[in-house]
């Protein structure tokens, strides 16, 4: 059976140790288009965050040159291709990675390239990676292992709390005009991922509110897989662990993290089928 090697792009988070088996595509962030930040060079989260406190924060999807050149190379190696992305939704990446293994499907028909669209993104996305390589490591081969996995995407859900509106609304997910009364109002939104879109799943008044909310959700149903998300607030982090303890823990990609900013935190799920 031909070996294969599992593929992610940098929206995604892949917890520990099972990033030391996936090969990252990087995603690439930027305060001035002249300085990229995400694959030769990149910040330390502590200065990513003291220049989204006063800047805003561009992002770009995966480099296609880079996709191929590390596609390519796997393939002359003698190994097939399974790459699990970010939701089409959310990014571009899924486009960009499936011109270029169709690109090189006709250049390589020999060839297996297999891409999923995980409809998430982050530690929920990464959880499925964690699958692949467990499915690997079974024996599993690659189209036994595609399968499930598409089979799993429909189990996925991440749920976070935010608590500045700022980054939502420079980043156009809500109105200025919303974002004011929801920082006078102290509303905290609680939102999820809905066929690949973020959306708003309930609004809350107060953090543990919607801490306690979440929990409520955790609790419903059995989880296959649950993790928590850090993003730059230790406070807001360790409140959510002490409501709903993960056996997984992540720090949220800076692509992400420029979006919601640092005063966010949730949960990842894979759901029992």
């Amino acid at each position: 059976m031909k070996d294969f090697i599992i593929f992610t792009d940098g929206d995604v988070d892949v917890p520990k140790p099972y990033d030391r088996d996936v090969v990252m595509l990087p995603q690439y962030y930027y305060f001035d288009p002249n300085v990229v930040y995400g694959d030769e060079q990149i910040l330390t989260r502590e200065a990513f965050f003291e220049q989204l406190s006063t800047q805003r924060a561009y992002t770009s999807g995966v480099n296609p040159d880079l996709v191929r050149n590390r596609f390519e190379t796997a393939i002359k190696e003698g190994s097939d291709i399974l790459c699990i992305t970010v939701s089409s939704g959310l990014s571009g990446s899924y486009s960009t990675i499936c011109i270029t293994a169709d690109e090189l499907r006709e250049q390589y028909p020999d060839a297996t390239i297999r891409v999923i669209d995980s409809l998430s993104a982050t530690l929920a996305c990464g959880f499925l990676c964690v699958d692949a390589i467990e499915l690997k490591n079974q024996g599993k081969s690659l189209e036994e292992t595609a399968a499930d996995i598409e089979r799993r995407v429909k189990l996925l859900d991440i749920y976070f709390v935010v608590d500045d509106f700022k980054y939502l609304v420079q980043g156009g997910r809500v109105s200025p005009a919303v974002g004011k009364i929801g920082d006078i109002l102290d509303i905290k939104p609680i939102l999820t991922m809905r066929g690949g879109h973020i959306e708003a799943y309930k609004k809350t008044r107060g953090f543990n509110a919607a801490l306690r909310n979440i929990q409520a959700i955790a609790e419903g149903r059995k989880a296959a897989r649950l993790g928590n998300i850090y993003v730059g607030n230790q406070e807001m982090f360790e409140k959510c662990k002490s409501h709903i303890p993960g056996s997984y823990e992540a720090s949220l990609n800076l692509i992400i993290s420029s979006h919601v900013g640092p005063d966010t935190t949730g949960i990842a799920v894979e759901w029992e089928a």
